[in-house]
């Protein structure tokens, strides 16, 4: 009976309508957050009534109420992504899904406004623009969480967007967007997604994109577009083309071409890599170095992707064209259980009275021992390998090599992730850890590995324990305790000509501790300790090795050969910073 009192407004129906939905949303529940509004969105578009001013005013106080929802997502995307692909791509859809779901809002009401165009209008279409503009950057970032890049058509949007801006001459009004105090530009948002996409080279982490991303205001705060050129070699960008932010190279453009001086923008960035330098430099042993070393890192890469001089990056080797197919086995888990088994040659000298004949075959073929070695070894690849089939192999140089390989496997493989390959053809493998990914279309990505060893074997680790106080005895009366056995690769390094060799391991992360350890390879066993941190992932380190006994190492070197099923033992020195491919 008391019906009509109730409001047969929607939530979106005007601001007060919308500030009263979103006090009804749980606070601590980013998944109910995110199922309700993108529920509410999805239904102002669909609807068939005319939209208002009013929802238009209504669905800017839900963006700016989502800005926190944004940020937890993010979060949480950054703590646990790296747990399982499930759990990533949950995450992953709620922040891409709810970026696009108001994208298409915003079109939505753009195109009533070009339809009706009135005055009731006019004063929210600036904040109107930017907001898109707000969005199109929030994609952008979601797609470098997974190395993805724009397809052309998000380009075309973009530009679109700051061609009606500049018509309608706000491209450089102060907007002040609806929840925050701080006023913008559409010019400023604009340069931010711009920026953005320039400075992802395909090597930076979910973690660096974030904070690229966090950094961006004030970054890009003096920047500025001009019609004409301010520096000798400017950037630019056609607002008639598909792409971004160019180097501008000799001769002549022809189109919608504005252009940014990034001169003050590398200037910051060189100086926080002077900064961090000076602190290495006085501090070497602090704890926070390796932190400083990774900082200073990402700063040079990203000086390097907007100084307006192009300096190429020395390479320790020239870069040849490649072609042919490559086995890929991914993960410290799947390596060490392939090199784990058998040799072909020990897996098939069974019987010495086949030896180099012909063995009359089951089901009625004839085939030779090395033929039938091949076949067993295909079938221990393809057991390991990465679904999808072989990856395809574009260029190479001494320190590593640029692949293609199936999108479905791209997507499973982060930066970090530790790659054995096999050529076609050959008996040759190589550890490999990969630098750069690029998804550059909807089947295939581009991946660069760096070579970190030639040669590589699974041996046992296990755990020795001291004994009360007593000295440590290599054997082990009453001195020592056997702990947990885990696998571990070995990696058979050299170093330069005239230097002693140098070996080191690759440990599940959680097992690396300053403790001893019994090396178990093939027909020898020795104490070992862990030695300098050569790199260290969430789910492996690279770790140098100490041997403890002083007995001959000529015992170990030939263990170490013998261990390695596959490969050869040549290699290069391990070393403490990285190269992108």
């Amino acid at each position: 009976m008391f019906g009509f009192w109730k409001s047969t407004k929607g939530p979106l129906a005007d601001p007060r309508s919308a500030q009263r939905w979103l006090a009804t949303l749980p606070p601590a529940d980013a998944v109910a957050q995110h199922t309700e509004l993108t529920r509410e969105l999805e239904q102002v578009v669909e609807s068939d009534s005319p939209r208002t001013p009013a929802q238009l005013q209504a669905l800017f106080r839900v963006d700016a109420h989502s800005l926190d929802h944004r940020r937890t997502v993010v979060a949480q995307y950054l703590e646990h992504a790296t747990r399982s692909s499930r759990i990533e791509n949950q995450l992953w859809t709620a922040l891409f899904s709810l970026s696009q779901t108001f994208l298409t809002a915003y079109q939505a009401f753009a195109r009533d406004i070009e339809r009706h165009p009135n005055s009731r209008w006019h004063g929210l279409q600036p904040e109107l623009i930017c907001r898109q503009l707000q969005h199109l950057a929030l994609v952008a970032r979601a797609r470098m969480f997974r190395h993805e890049h724009w397809i052309p058509a998000r380009w075309t949007e973009l530009h679109g967007l700051m061609t009606q801006a500049s018509s309608l001459r706000i491209e450089r009004r102060p907007i002040t967007l609806t929840g925050e105090s701080e006023s913008t530009t559409i010019e400023h948002q604009y340069l931010r997604a711009l920026v953005l996409l320039r400075m992802d080279p395909g090597s930076l982490t979910a973690r660096q994109a974030e904070y690229v991303w966090n950094e961006l205001d004030e970054w890009c705060a003096p920047l500025r577009l001009t019609l004409e050129p301010s520096a000798p070699n400017p950037f630019y960008v056609d607002l008639a083309g598909r792409e971004g932010l160019r180097r501008r190279k000799p001769g002549p453009l022809e189109s919608r071409v504005l252009f940014l001086d990034t001169r003050p923008l590398h200037a910051e960035l060189v100086q926080h890599a002077l900064v961090l330098e000076q602190k290495i430099r006085e501090q070497p042993l602090s704890g926070r170095t390796p932190q400083r070393s990774e900082q200073l890192a990402l700063f040079t890469k990203l000086a390097a992707r907007v100084d307006p001089e192009y300096h190429p990056l020395a390479r320790r080797g020239d870069r040849m064209l490649a072609n042919g197919l490559v086995d890929a086995i991914v993960g410290l888990q799947k390596i060490a259980a392939f090199f784990k088994g058998e040799s072909p040659s020990a897996a098939g000298g069974g019987d010495g009275s086949y030896t180099n004949t012909l063995d009359l075959a089951v089901f009625g073929r004839i085939r030779d021992e090395p033929t039938r070695q091949r076949e067993m070894m295909r079938r221990r690849i393809g057991a390991h390998a990465v679904p999808g089939g072989p990856w395809e192999l574009q260029d190479g140089s001494a320190n590593g090599f640029k692949l293609v390989a199936p999108i479905q496997v791209a997507n499973a493989v982060t930066l970090g992730t530790l790659v054995a390959l096999h050529p076609h053809g050959t008996q040759h493998w190589s550890l490999c850890v990969v630098r750069r990914i690029n998804r550059t279309a909807a089947d295939r990505a581009d991946i660069g590995v760096e070579l970190i060893a030639d040669g590589v074997a699974t041996v046992s680790m296990t755990e020795q324990q001291k004994r009360g106080s007593d000295p440590y005895s290599v054997d082990g009366e009453g001195t020592t305790i056997n702990g947990r056995n885990f696998p571990a690769l070995l990696l058979s390094l050299h170093a330069r000509r005239g230097d002693s060799d140098v070996r080191s391991l690759i440990v599940p992360a959680i097992e690396y501790q300053a403790r001893r350890f019994l090396l178990r390879a093939a027909g020898a066993e020795y104490p070992i300790r862990y030695g300098r941190l050569l790199e260290q992932h969430p789910d492996w380190v690279w770790t140098a090795i100490e041997r403890l006994d002083a007995g001959p190492r000529a015992a170990a070197n030939h263990a170490a050969g013998d261990a390695a099923p596959t490969g050869s033992s040549r290699g290069k020195a391990p070393r403490d910073g990285h190269r992108t491919v």
